[in-house]
This record gives C-alpha cells, sequence and structure tokens, in this order.
C-alpha cells in the first residue's frame, strides 16, 4: 500500500468515525428532547386526569342534585294528585247528595201538587 492510499483510507475512517459522532451526538439530543417531552406529556396527562376527576365528581353531584330534586316532585306531585282526586271523589259525594236532595224536593212538590189537585173541586 502506498502511502496516499493508506492516507486516504485513514482519512475513509475518519470520516466514518466523524459521522458516526455526529450521529450520537443527534441521537443524544433527540434522546434528550424526547425525555424532555414525555416528561412534559406526563404533566399534561396527570392534570388532565385530575381535571376529569374533578368534573367527574362535579358531575356526580349535579346529578345527585337533581334525582333528589325530581324525588321531591314526585312526592309533590303524588301529594296534589291526591288531594285533586280526593277533592273530586268529595265532589263527586256531594254533588250525589245534592241530586238525592233535588229528587226528594221534586217528590215534595210532585206530592204537593197532588194534593192541591185533589183538594181543589
Amino acid at each position: 500500500m502506498t502511502p496516499e492510499e493508506i492516507q486516504n483510507t485513514i482519512e475513509q475512517m475518519l470520516s466514518v468515525q466523524r459521522q458516526i459522532q455526529e450521529s450520537q451526538i443527534r441521537n443524544t439530543d433527540n434522546i434528550a428532547r424526547l425525555e424532555v417531552q414525555t416528561q412534559e406529556n406526563s404533566r399534561l396527562i396527570r392534570e388532565n386526569s385530575q381535571l376529569i376527576q374533578e368534573s367527574t365528581r362535579e358531575t356526580r353531584q349535579d346529578i345527585a342534585v337533581l334525582v333528589e330534586e325530581i324525588a321531591k316532585l314526585t312526592v309533590d306531585q303524588r301529594e296534589k294528585f291526591n288531594q285533586f282526586y280526593g277533592y273530586h271523589i268529595a265532589a263527586d259525594s256531594e254533588r250525589l247528595n245534592i241530586i238525592e236532595r233535588l229528587r226528594k224536593v221534586e217528590q215534595e212538590v210532585k206530592q204537593l201538587k197532588e194534593k192541591i189537585d185533589n183538594e181543589t173541586p
């Protein structure tokens, strides 16, 4: 091998070594950036998880309040229905009493008319 060939081979070897070192530096930089990005993503995930948990807790509380209000409204509606039904039954009963009295009055009027008609010559 000539000194020029040896020189060329050494230069090629140094070039390959430099490329390997540059590649290692880039890889090290990329790994460092990925680590930072991973840490940031992890932080964001934790924050989002906390927000979701809080939102879920608030939503459950809201639902519990709504269910309680619906239950109260249901009880109120049932009570109003029972009250209305009671009024309806009372009104029906009163109406039947009035009709019965009216029939008695009509009967008495009829009897009085018959009595008057029988007494008149």
